[in-house]
């Protein structure tokens, strides 16, 4: 039986083309990825009781820079940045192949 289709998804389809929509979608999963990790960065800060400043310097980053990657909502660091954070907190990151093998990043 097909998913009925929501008001939300008709606007969606008439804002955004079919032909561009796969890339709409990828964008979305990159950006609720980036803040997942950004929540996840500044979660742990707070459990560590660890100040922006003291990340900073342990992360060896501009603290202006940390504060606002972990605050502001249009926050996109780069990926050096965001490994030097996990990093500089001890945070790990794996990578789940599609065969199932893992391959440690951080």
């Amino acid at each position: 039986m097909a998913k009925p289709r929501t008001a939300h998804d008709a606007a969606l389809s008439a804002l955004i083309p079919a032909e561009v929509k796969g890339n709409y979608d990828r964008r979305v999963k990159a950006l609720v990825a980036r803040n997942k990790l950004l929540s996840t960065l500044e979660l742990v800060r707070e459990a560590q009781k660890i100040s922006k400043k003291e990340l900073a310097d342990r992360a060896g980053l501009e603290p202006s820079s940390v504060r606002r990657m972990l605050t502001a909502e249009t926050a996109n660091p780069t990926t050096e940045n965001a490994f030097l954070l996990l990093s500089a907190m001890d945070i790990k990151l794996q990578a789940v192949l599609p065969t199932g093998g893992r391959v440690d990043i951080v």
